[in-house]
């Protein structure tokens, strides 16, 4: 499918621009050991990751009433980073560089929270790519779809120029929340079948999104 060129790009990151499915299972998995309940492998977490990530935790069988929820996020994102395989996609360089090159401005908006998420890009020597890095205000990966708005708001660019790439079906509901067209990527978080069901392109990640614009 061929598509006009967007004027901006809005990328999620976690599964999107950085690989951290693996650290993802591993703090749920530091959690679920902490209370003997049974771990999940890749495979599970992509047939039941959502968002909010509230939701996830209760299809696990967290009793999310008896449980401290901050504490429950804070724990799960120190095992998260503690995880050393995570690192950018091999291609998300090349794919970035392509994009600045053709003048398409682009910008993070993540469920991850913003200190974090900002000290992240840096580390990785590619902050200077985008206009913006937009994250939460705490470690609970709720919705990011309010930040968006926000965000749209300030580009001031039409909505329909832009194009949202994620690899969850929640960034399926960010985008049609503020009016942007969608892209999602199996390299993250969801399995194809699962981000199938939401009617768009599916890519195998965001390297083919090179071919696709006019």
């Amino acid at each position: 499918m061929r598509m006009g060129k967007p004027k901006h790009i809005i990328w999620d990151w976690n599964g999107t621009l950085q690989n951290d499915v693996l650290a993802a299972v591993a703090g749920i998995n530091f959690l679920l050991e902490q209370r003997g309940m049974p771990l999940v492998d890749i495979q599970k977490h992509r047939e039941l990751f959502s968002f909010p990530a509230r939701n996830y935790y209760i299809a696990l069988g967290f009793d999310l009433e008896k449980e401290n929820w901050d504490e429950m996020s804070n724990t799960f994102i120190k095992a998260f980073l503690a995880e050393p395989s995570t690192n950018l996609f091999d291609w998300t360089i090349p794919t970035l560089t392509y994009f600045r090159e053709q003048g398409i401005g682009m910008s993070v908006v993540s469920a991850a929270e913003q200190n974090t998420l900002t000290k992240t890009v840096d580390q990785y020597g590619i902050l200077h790519y985008f206009d913006n890095i937009v994250g939460l205000t705490d470690h609970g990966a709720g919705s990011k779809a309010e930040n968006a708005k926000r965000l749209i708001k300030q580009l001031n660019i039409a909505p329909n120029e832009i194009i949202f790439v994620g690899d969850t079906s929640h960034d399926k509901e960010v985008a049609d929340f503020v009016g942007c067209n969608c892209i999602l990527v199996e390299s993250g978080y969801e399995s194809r079948e699962r981000l199938l069901k939401n009617g768009i392109t599916v890519l195998p990640s965001i390297k083919e999104l090179t071919t696709l614009f006019d």
